[in-house]
C-alpha cells in the first residue's frame, strides 16, 4: 500500500474510543511524528518515559527490532513489553506485519505507515489502529 492509500485508510485522535490510546496518540505518538529524527528512537524514548493519566505508575519495556529479523511465531512477551517494528511497508514483510497483528497475544497494534507498534497489555478488547499526522 502506497503513502496515499495509506492516508486514506490512517486516522488521527478524532473519533479514538480508547481512553488508553486516544492518550498514546495525543501524548506521545503525533508529536513524535512531527519532530525530525528517526521515528522509532523517539518514540521508544517517550514510551520507555511514559507517566499518562490511563496507566499510572506503569513502565514501558520498549524495544525496537526490524521485522526482517523478528520470529513472528515465538512471541515470550510480558504485559510491560512494547516493541516498534520497523519497515513493515517492505513489500515482502507486509505479510508478515499482517499475520504478526493477528495474533492472539497482540492486544493493541498501531500501524504508522513505515513502523507499527505492538501491545501485550489486556487493558481492553484486541484492536489494531492505523494513525498519521494530525
Amino acid at each position: 500500500m502506497n503513502r496515499f492509500l495509506f492516508n486514506l485508510k490512517a486516522r488521527n485522535a478524532h473519533g479514538l474510543h480508547s481512553p488508553f490510546v486516544y492518550e498514546l496518540y495525543t501524548q506521545i505518538i503525533n508529536p513524535c511524528l512531527h519532530q525530525t529524527g528517526e521515528l522509532s528512537t523517539l518514540l521508544k524514548n517517550e514510551l520507555s518515559n511514559y507517566q499518562g493519566k490511563s496507566l499510572e505508575n506503569f513502565k514501558f519495556n520498549v524495544q525496537i527490532i526490524d521485522i526482517s529479523q523478528f520470529d513472528t511465531e515465538n512471541l515470550n512477551m510480558n504485559f510491560e513489553d512494547v516493541l516498534l517494528i520497523k519497515n513493515i511497508r517492505e513489500p515482502i514483510h507486509l505479510a508478515q506485519w499482517n499475520h504478526l497483528i493477528e495474533k492472539e497475544k497482540i492486544i493493541f497494534s498501531i500501524e504508522l505507515f513505515e513502523l507499527g507498534l505492538l501491545f501485550f497489555n489486556p487493558i481492553a478488547p484486541k484492536q489494531h489502529f492505523i494513525f498519521k499526522k494530525s
